[in-house]
């Protein structure tokens, strides 16, 4: 039998139901949702609006410059080059590989200029993990690793370094990070105790890693009190 063969498309051809619109979201705008639903507020001090030589000038408080907003910024670094940097997915890459973080810390390494970046951990641990390396070496080039203050200027040499503390006769139940820390408050920021005085392997002294700012001074004692009214208990 010969087929018949019927001109026209079929009527399934002409009932070709279209796919329902979808709204797709674009990376930036995931990125802007998530970081609104993520990000803590925080309460500033309404500023104070002015001039200055004819422009106009916004006067905020320094104690929201200096601690409030810079409270995010506290486990961030400056890497410096002495000379042009390789590019950043190179810093990144080398960074990752150099350095051992802690089980679920991570960072982010973000280009500044043709020298430096800004190294942002997200713990204290990895903080001074990172911060005592004081250098790195990045596609055979020498990276210096500095402090951030909410000061920092590219053109100047931060004054925040770390130096180790001596504190001999310290008593041998006071080796702990915990008595430490407020006892050399005046000194700087304490960031951790040696080997030594944490496994408790050397009893005539603790050795401590301090945070200091160079241009401030420095005591050389500091007294243990441990009574308010009598100035003879303690050392």
């Amino acid at each position: 039998m010969t087929p018949i063969l019927r001109k026209g498309k079929p009527k399934s051809w002409n009932k070709i139901e279209h796919a329902p619109y979808h709204v797709v979201q674009t990376y930036a705008s995931r990125l802007r949702q998530s970081h609104a639903q993520n990000a803590e507020r925080i309460e500033l001090k309404p500023p104070r609006h002015t001039t200055k030589q004819g422009l106009p000038a916004v006067i905020y408080d320094m104690e929201d410059f200096m601690t409030t907003l810079a409270a995010d910024c506290r486990f961030t670094l400056i890497g410096k080059f002495s000379n042009t940097m390789p590019k950043v997915e190179l810093i990144r890459k080398s960074f990752i590989m150099q350095i051992q973080l802690n089980w679920g810390g991570g960072v982010n390494i973000a280009h500044y200029n043709a020298r430096h970046v800004f190294i942002d951990l997200d713990n204290e641990l990895n903080y001074n993990t990172v911060w005592k390396q004081q250098r790195m070496t990045i596609e055979g080039k020498l990276m210096r690793l500095q402090a951030w203050t909410p000061n920092f200027r590219p053109e100047e040499e931060t004054p925040i370094v770390p130096i180790w503390v001596l504190l001999p006769g310290l008593p041998w139940h006071c080796f702990k990070k915990e008595f430490i820390t407020p006892l050399l408050a005046s000194i700087g920021k304490v960031l951790y105790l040696d080997t030594a005085s944490i496994k408790k392997t050397r009893a005539s002294m603790a050795k401590v890693k301090v945070q200091v700012d160079l241009t401030k001074a420095r005591p050389r004692h500091v007294w243990i009190r441990l009574d308010d009214e009598d100035l003879t208990i303690g050392r």
